[in-house]
């Protein structure tokens, strides 16, 4: 079965797509360990009654061609207090995720399509084994990489219980959603929601890294 090799390939490839709340905690640990972490909004819908845009996803960008967490043996820094969950599904990662908003019912949810990343190495060696497991098992990347595959059922439970928030602010007529402003400013839909759901980072199972974060 699948077992990464520490390569480090996958911390220089590509920008990492973030959930929001990992934004805000990737963020935190770059100015406690003073790096120099740099992001950009992802997906972001449009506000009508605050007139700005709420980012629904992060991407955080690569700092001399590497991801800013990483040593230079090869090491994640923060492996230890919080790994973002594309980081520990990875391989197994999202290739197209579709935001549907529906104004009839005031409703936001996502759908993800998972795929093998090719840039790994792991994958090419394995390709014999995993073509034998997809013939064999229609949810072959659960035998092949279990704990990957465990890592990418919680993003997307966890991306759509904040937008499963999200709608419920909606509904309540807190927000007015629509297609994205270009020319509105952007807030964090982590921060957000913490507005009106304190509990936020218990619901999300973020409050003990939080309070680590905050006492390092």
């Amino acid at each position: 079965m699948f077992k990464c090799t520490l390569c480090g390939i996958c911390c220089k490839a590509s920008p990492i797509s973030l959930l929001p709340h990992e934004n805000f905690i990737l963020r935190m640990l770059a100015n406690k360990l003073g790096l120099p972490y740099k992001s950009r909004p992802g997906y972001k819908v449009f506000d009508a009654k605050r007139r700005v845009n709420i980012a629904l996803s992060y991407v955080m960008e690569l700092v001399d061609g590497k991801c800013v967490f990483l040593t230079e043996g090869n090491k994640c820094l923060i492996n230890y207090v919080y790994k973002p969950l594309i980081c520990r599904s990875y391989p197994y990662v999202p290739k197209n995720v579709k935001y549907t908003i529906s104004l009839d019912y005031k409703i936001i949810f996502a759908t993800t399509e998972y795929g093998l990343s090719i840039k790994c190495p792991v994958i090419e060696n394995d390709q014999d084994k995993i073509a034998y497991l997809m013939k064999k098992y229609f949810y072959w990347p659960k035998v092949y990489m279990p704990n990957e595959y465990k890592a990418a059922m919680e993003m997307e439970e966890k991306r759509n219980l904040m937008l499963k928030l999200l709608s419920q602010l909606w509904i309540n007529g807190v927000v007015d959603l629509r297609d994205e402003n270009h020319n509105a400013p952007i807030i964090n839909l982590y921060n957000l929601l913490r507005t009106y759901y304190p509990n936020i980072p218990y619901i999300l199972g973020i409050d003990k890294i939080y309070r680590e974060i905050k006492n390092m």
